[in-house]
């Protein structure tokens, strides 16, 4: 496939109204000597100071605090999108309306009432090879995209005084008809593994449903009551299951479901599992993505498939593009052969690979949709993509066959703390590249359809017109929409140069395996990757969840929580959001987020900017922490923490924080031991 390099495009850095939370203002001191100013909000005085410029690194590129020089943090990241960033400083804080990027869809809501009162929730799933507590539930069977998935609706009449709960489950595909019924199963015997107090068949209804009604709480031996937690599963069984079945699928027929958890007069479907056979939790200050969490991932062998699962309340309009978007997720596109054996190749995705490509499948870079793998010296850059500044040759990103750039060595240095401790930092060093760069590892993707679904009028509010006002300075990356040019706030990747997951993906699709879109296309041919496909990539990324936080009443983590408000964190990492009412997926509307970001800007100093400098060499925009506590879970062991990777522990994480978050850093290094692990403890439950 010839290969085309798609234009710059100018991105604008603005300055956005603020608005002072009164939420950060103030906080309980953490014993550590550092704290926020009660009257300002910013880092009291016994911090050090927090302008972008006081007590940043000098142009060695030297960690705050360091004992020696220490390299710069790829954090930062000039340009992701198919164009260059530029910055522009405007005085005060005159900003134009943005025009939102997409309508809300007419989907009905998850939980609604019906005409004759009863309460509705929708919601779909996909079939799992075992029950949840067994080996082989979290993977996705082979052909898990066809045939497979189902829709199911929760007709609730207890709030109006009845004992009564009708379940119409909606198969994709006709169950056998001479082999087994589909069968359900309702209240889990609690301490008792994956056993329930009724096992039964659904009844046939009319078009393709099938209907069960729940007249009574089988665990407790009562009527239901508004509150009851009902778990229950669905025991499919798919045509093709007998031979003398009609029109019978290709495959495995018999399979087990998620074990849902259905709040009785309530509506809704919950992440908190209370049965003492599996992993109890999460408790609500532990749920991090609204009813889009997910139950905790069981059993402990399969817990790097943490960020690999579909949205709770997932709705039906939607499953099946979570799961053929899943596939394209997993295509080679030099081969159109799956990742996962199993599974038929699309033929029609062979040979649109490259020739200037990083790799041949998305899931090169996001094993288990986790971070990109750090190179080991000597190593090509591959799954790092390698940005660039206004490149007239090579464009935004310089692929390995244009020139292959390899991580030559770790420079290391030392960071006394005030209790003598000492600790390794390290920094990347490269072999040369002409021009400045800007190394990114590929990030993990669970949560981002809520990120995209924050209005962004609340993410504005956040930014800082005055820095001395709150002592650090969050600025909003205004970026043209690739399709017609039209300013827009751009809130994904290390630099915040992507105005949705549209944009990012097709940007990956283009920038890191050649494969054009309708987007970023060849003007010389049709797109690669057809309109309905690319949908189906977002649908994907959009409904990617994550489990809640595990130990997150534990005393030391509460302690450590504490320490991380007291000490100014959340000045940047701003733990909580609402999802606004008008994103097109109704999963991602109206919810209680905690993704620990303010999704702008921020000036991290020289010891994170891009090895040559560029107009955004010093920027990030602030990483989500929801689900930094399972990275060691999917990453094999590693946290890969930072733009580059180069951090291995939350403490040299924030250790490099310099800039205007320099008072982040001078804080940890005068924390007392008990603090610091608390600190930590509280960011592993995250």
């Amino acid at each position: 496939m010839p290969s085309y390099k798609s234009p710059t495009i100018g991105i604008l850095l603005m300055l956005a109204a603020c608005t002072a939370d009164p939420d950060l203002e103030g906080g309980e001191d953490s014993g550590s000597g550092t704290g926020l100013d009660p009257e300002s909000g910013g880092p009291s005085s016994s911090s050090s100071s927090t302008t972008a410029t006081t007590g940043s690194a000098d142009e060695t590129g030297v960690p705050p605090g360091s004992s020696s020089s220490a390299p710069e943090d790829d954090t930062a990241d000039p340009s992701e999108s198919s164009g260059d960033a530029t910055t522009t400083g405007e005085e005060g804080c005159a900003f134009d309306a943005i025009e939102p990027q997409s309508q809300p869809s007419e989907l009905a809501p998850v939980v609604s009432t019906a005409e004759d009162g009863a309460l509705l929730t929708r919601a779909a799933g996909r079939v799992r090879a075992r029950h949840e507590l067994e080996e082989n539930f979290n993977p996705f069977s082979p052909r898990y995209f066809e045939h497979r998935s189902y829709a199911f609706e929760i007709r609730d009449f207890v709030a109006l005084g009845e004992s009564r709960i009708e379940i119409v489950y909606t198969p994709q595909t006709p169950p056998t008809t001479y082999g087994p019924t589909t069968n359900f199963r309702v209240f889990k015997i609690y301490g008792d593994g994956n056993v329930f107090h009724n096992n039964t068949v659904l009844e046939p209804g009319d078009g393709g449903q099938w209907i069960k009604v729940i007249e009574s709480n089988a665990r407790e031996g009562r009527p239901l009551e508004v509150g009851d937690i009902m778990e229950f599963e669905f025991g499919i069984f798919i045509a093709g299951n007998d031979p003398a079945d009609p029109d019978g699928i290709e495959g495995q027929t018999a399979y087990y479901t998620d074990t849902f958890r259905y709040r009785v007069g309530e509506g809704g479907l919950s992440a908190r599992n209370d049965d003492p056979s599996g992993r109890m939790g999460p408790a609500q200050n532990g749920i991090l993505a609204g009813d889009v969490t997910i139950p905790f991932i069981q059993p402990e062998a399969e817990r790097h498939w943490a960020f690999s699962q579909m949205a709770l309340n997932v709705q039906p309009e939607h499953v099946q593009s979570f799961l053929e978007g899943r596939r394209l997720f997993h295509t080679d596109f030099s081969t159109g052969e799956h990742t996962e054996s199993g599974n038929p190749a699309q033929e029609l995705h062979r040979d649109k690979l490259g020739p200037l490509f990083n790799a041949a499948s998305c899931t090169e870079c996001h094993v288990h949709n986790g971070r990109g793998l750090v190179p080991v010296e000597g190593e090509v850059l591959r799954t790092t993509a390698v940005k660039l500044y206004e490149d007239a040759e090579f464009g935004d990103q310089l692929q390995p066959q244009e020139q292959a750039v390899t991580l030559e060595t770790y420079v290391t240095s030392l960071v006394p703390l005030d209790d003598g401790t000492e600790v390794e930092l390290r920094r990347p060093s490269y072999s040369a590249v002409s021009g400045a760069f800007s190394p990114r590892l590929a990030r993990q993707i669970p949560g981002l359809g809520l990120l995209e679904a924050i209005a962004d009028t609340d993410i504005l509010a956040n930014a800082a017109c005055d820095p001395a006002a709150l002592g650090v300075s969050g600025r909003a990356m205004i970026v043209p929409d690739p399709r017609d040019g039209t300013p827009r706030l751009g809130r994904f990747g290390w630099k915040a140069e992507k105005i949705s997951l549209e944009h990012q993906i097709a940007d990956a699709l283009k920038q890191d395996m050649d494969v054009t879109t309708e987007l970023f296309p060849d003007p010389n041919a049709a797109p690669e990757l057809e309109t309905e496909e690319l949908a189906r990539l977002v649908a994907y990324v959009r409904l990617l969840s994550l489990p809640g936080r595990e130990h997150a009443d534990d005393p030391t983590v509460m302690r450590g929580e504490e320490v991380f408000r007291s000490t100014g964190c959340i000045l940047c990492h701003r733990p909580e959001a609402q999802t606004g009412s008008d994103h097109p997926f109704v999963e991602l509307r109206d919810q209680t987020i905690r993704p620990y970001t303010d999704l702008l800007l921020h000036d991290m100093g020289e010891g994170l900017g891009d090895p040559q400098g560029g107009p955004l060499a010093r920027e990030w925009r602030t990483p989500p922490l929801w689900g930094v506590g399972r990275l060691r879970d999917v990453q094999e062991g590693e946290l890969r923490l930072l733009h580059d990777g180069r951090a291995r522990t939350f403490l040299e994480a924030v250790l490099w924080h310099d800039g205007e978050a320099a008072f982040a850093s001078a804080a940890v290094r005068g924390m007392a031991a008990d603090d610091r692990d608390a600190l930590v403890a509280f960011l592993e439950s995250l």
